[in-house]
């Protein structure tokens, strides 16, 4: 039976214990579907994203960057840019919070 361990509020991972033949577990796990709704809302605003000079165009969570991560994308390289956009196009576009296509 896990085993309540560790919640972080601000990207709402929390983590759980198991033990298996006496081997340690760590569980993550993450509720987005705030995220997603609040994407959602974004992208059906008038709202075009663009404040300030800045433009928000997506909010990836953690369990995706670890899954970009794992198909060789880390969305902290600028010189990944370009694959990243193109990921989020295809397969994350709920993540979006513009109607916009970029590549």
């Amino acid at each position: 039976m896990s085993r309540f361990f560790d919640f972080n509020p601000v990207n709402g991972m929390r983590y759980d214990t198991d033990e298996d033949d006496g081997k340690l577990i760590l569980r993550s796990s993450q509720d987005v579907e705030p995220l997603i709704d609040h994407m959602r809302e974004k992208r059906n605003s008038e709202d075009d994203g663009i404040g300030r000079g800045f433009w928000h165009y997506c909010s990836i969570p953690t369990h995706v960057e670890l899954e970009l991560r794992q198909k060789g994308i880390n969305i902290y390289n600028k010189h990944q840019t370009k694959e990243l956009l193109r990921e989020i196009n295809t397969n994350y576009p709920y993540l979006k919070a513009t109607r916009k296509h970029h590549e």
